[in-house]
């Protein structure tokens, strides 16, 4: 598969919400059972995501099947303003993935998305679930370190991670 990324669009609504309820049922089968509850993400999440042009679809340039999907999120997150046990290496101007979700778990479809990101952008910002194992070892593989614990609006803890781009050392003659 030669996957794409590309903007998500109104016509990809039903297969993110698909791929999203696969990925509920996935979580449960890990030992994840609070994460995604409360019908979270929903339809209203998605659309909201295509009305700031944050959903990403990852699909394969072959025959056009959507592979994943995440929101990447180019303006602050008002969760992330306040860590708990740390604190964020930085305060530059970030970039935040939400809601990653793959047809195929554990076939690189994650670690695709976080590359495609790393590339766009020089400092990134994830959180995930303290019962979301994949995901902390896809965020990790990636590049992203453990910086604390944030707070999503409902209460509810998720550990937060960071990732900045090394800088290049200047070429010398």
């Amino acid at each position: 598969m030669e996957p794409i990324i590309r903007p998500g669009t109104l016509d990809d609504v039903d297969a993110v919400l698909a791929l999203i309820d696969a990925a509920r049922s996935f979580m449960r089968a890990q030992g994840n059972a609070k994460q995604w509850a409360n019908g979270y993400p929903s339809r209203v999440n998605v659309l909201d995501d295509i009305a700031h042009d944050a959903l990403m679809i990852c699909e394969d340039a072959s025959s056009g099947e959507i592979a994943g999907a995440f929101c990447m999120q180019t303006w602050p997150e008002h969760t992330y303003r306040r860590i708990f046990e740390g604190t964020w290496p930085d305060e530059m101007p970030y970039g935040t993935i939400h809601r990653i979700v793959s047809a195929s778990p554990g076939q690189g479809i994650g670690s695709f998305c976080l590359r495609w990101a790393q590339e766009r952008f020089g400092c990134l910002r994830a959180d995930t679930h303290a019962d979301n194992a994949p995901m902390q070892a896809a965020l990790q593989r990636a590049g992203f370190v453990r910086c604390g614990i944030v707070y999503m609006d409902d209460g509810s803890p998720r550990i937060a991670f960071f990732w900045k781009r090394e800088p290049t050392a200047p070429r010398t003659a």
